[in-house]
């Protein structure tokens, strides 16, 4: 199914304080940018931890087109993908709920095809297939 565990997406209620931790803690910020989705922008910082990957922000991106406002904390996974297609009906086929539709999102990162689900538990989760990277691997 999926290739590995990418990225962890957090949501925090001000984002400097927490980047000036993590400064301390040794957790390098890969990029610092501003993602466009849906019409809105989105300050999404991207920290190496360890050998993750970690996104922080105050809002996520599909927050709005959802309608919702998620409690801070850990509030997605990502995995990478080597089908993007088949894992997407294969997650669809699981029991999980898309979200969003697919959508191409590009960034500092590079670029992605995306989509993002909640299993039937509640968790968010988004399989990517990355279309260009321009991240350093962990």
């Amino acid at each position: 199914m999926w290739n590995r565990l990418w990225t962890i997406g957090v949501k925090v209620p001000d984002l400097n304080r927490e980047l000036e931790m993590h400064a301390r803690l040794g957790n390098a910020v890969v990029l610092d940018e501003t993602v466009s989705f849906a019409g809105k922008s989105y300050r999404l910082p991207l920290l190496r931890v360890a050998d993750k990957y970690m996104h922080l922000g105050e809002r996520m991106i599909y927050e709005d087109a959802l309608g919702l406002n998620l409690p801070c904390g850990i509030v997605h996974l990502v995995y990478t993908s080597g089908d993007f297609a088949s894992e997407v009906r294969a997650a669809e086929a699981a029991g999980a709920k898309m979200l969003l539709d697919p959508a191409e999102i590009t960034g500092g990162f590079g670029r992605r095809k995306i989509a993002f689900f909640r299993s039937p538990g509640g968790m968010i989760f988004e399989i990517i297939e990355i279309l260009e990277n321009r991240v350093p691997e962990v």
